[in-house]
């Protein structure tokens, strides 16, 4: 008994002896601040949510980063190549021809696409650099990949078929498409952007997205290059009429392969540092503003999110999702864990 009363003494006593260096060093009035909280841990979307398989939505991942092993500007080497010409999978399935009607019913703009991609594995030092070769395409060609993928039963195998090679392979063997970025935004309550798309778009319309989205323009000029960064940047900033100063760091936390678009996507998460109101004033003045006639922002809880990727029902009551709505939704969530990493 006595040793038991001699141990509670002892920690009574490193109790006091803290509490009376805190109150000498910070004063009575930071004592408050010094109390020890537990942490608690951020609770985990639902299971449904959790069981999700983008796979199920036509997404196939290529690389994945987290916060053990982030992407970051500097860990990201990106080159251009300009026009590139080279056999793919589509080839055999009248790729040039589509193109070619694509090009005479309008169809044009400078878009780019990837040809080289080295994953980042982080086993050692040296292998933390994501590299990326970025090449030239147009807007008739991504149109031909995406047309063909949709309504060509032997494309859409050819590509999967591709797929299920690997990365390395199918980078090798994609025809020219484009690169999209979604980008999930929160305001500086932490309030999640969801957007409906308007009927003047020509693709998905009236379906709602989690944040902004925008397709890679081919630069490679000097100091006007795009990079993954530098085409969220230009995203947030057509789109929303934010610039680099109004939001946080660029998390990209996944990129993969779309089989509905037939494109590269990449998912961002930013947080702005403005309030929604001040974010939706700029919105409505940008000049893509006429891509959505709606914009609400919700509450960035676990039941919200959960029930975004389990598909509940969007904010018109419809259940018109974007099929990259889960995607985006889980990414924006896991990118938050990162941030309290």
């Amino acid at each position: 008994m006595e040793w038991l009363l001699g141990l509670g003494g002892a920690l009574l006593l490193g109790m006091l002896t803290n509490l009376v260096y805190d109150f000498a060093k910070y004063g009575g009035s930071r004592l408050g601040s010094r109390v020890p909280t537990p942490r608690v841990r951020r609770a985990s979307l639902s299971a449904a949510a959790r069981a999700h398989d983008v796979r199920a939505d036509g997404l196939a991942p290529l690389i994945t980063w987290s916060a053990a092993r982030p992407l970051t500007p500097g860990r990201l080497v990106t080159s251009y190549d300009g026009r590139v010409v080279r056999p793919h999978v589509l080839d055999r399935v009248g790729w040039a021809e589509e193109v070619a009607r694509q090009r005479a019913a309008g169809a044009a703009g400078r878009t780019a696409y990837i040809t080289r991609l080295t994953v980042d594995h982080g086993e050692h030092s040296a292998a933390r650099v994501c590299e990326v070769a970025i090449a030239e395409s147009d807007y008739a060609e991504c149109m031909a990949t995406t047309g063909l993928g949709r309504e060509d039963p032997e494309a859409g195998r050819l590509l999967r078929e591709a797929l299920d090679e690997g990365l390395t392979s199918f980078v090798a063997a994609a025809p020219p498409t484009m690169v999209s970025a979604c980008v999930a935004v929160r305001d500086r309550a932490g309030r999640l952007l969801l957007l409906r798309r308007s009927l003047a778009v020509r693709t998905f319309p009236a379906q709602w997205t989690v944040g902004i989205n925008e397709t890679m323009k081919y630069r490679d000029e000097p100091g006007a290059a795009e990079d993954f960064y530098a085409l969220v940047h230009r995203a947030l900033e057509e789109e929303l009429g934010l610039l680099p100063a109004d939001v946080g760091p660029t998390v990209i936390t996944w990129l993969g392969w779309s089989e509905p678009a037939s494109c590269y996507t990449l998912v961002a998460t930013v947080r702005a540092r403005l309030d929604a109101a001040e974010i939706d004033r700029r919105r409505e003045a940008c000049h893509s503003t006429f891509e959505h006639d709606m914009a609400v922002w919700v509450p960035f809880t676990r039941r919200s999110v959960s029930e975004l990727v389990e598909g509940g029902a969007c904010p018109d009551g419809s259940r018109r999702w974007s099929y990259l709505a889960p995607l985006v939704a889980w990414e924006a969530w896991r990118a938050a864990q990162q941030e309290r990493a």
